[in-house]
């Protein structure tokens, strides 16, 4: 059977973590949380702040909703 490479270092470090956190699986997910706090300063909190501003483009357009690609 083929193994991702990337599946199996995945596998790897969640293992490695699992064993870090003696085997209790409260424990990775606190230590995320703190990982977060800790360098909540690095996080974007609002994606909002980062898209350019556009006017709306009426439902049905070719550009619409449905089709956000320029044409062509």
């Amino acid at each position: 059977m083929w193994q991702d490479p990337i599946v199996e270092e995945t596998r790897k470090i969640r293992r490695e973590i699992e064993s870090e956190c003696g085997n209790d699986f409260e424990r990775p997910a606190a230590k995320a949380v703190e990982i977060q706090r800790r360098y909540s300063q690095r996080l974007i909190a609002n994606l909002s702040a980062f898209k350019e501003e556009r006017e709306p483009i009426p439902a049905g357009h070719a550009n619409g909703p449905l089709h956000d690609r320029p044409p062509g």
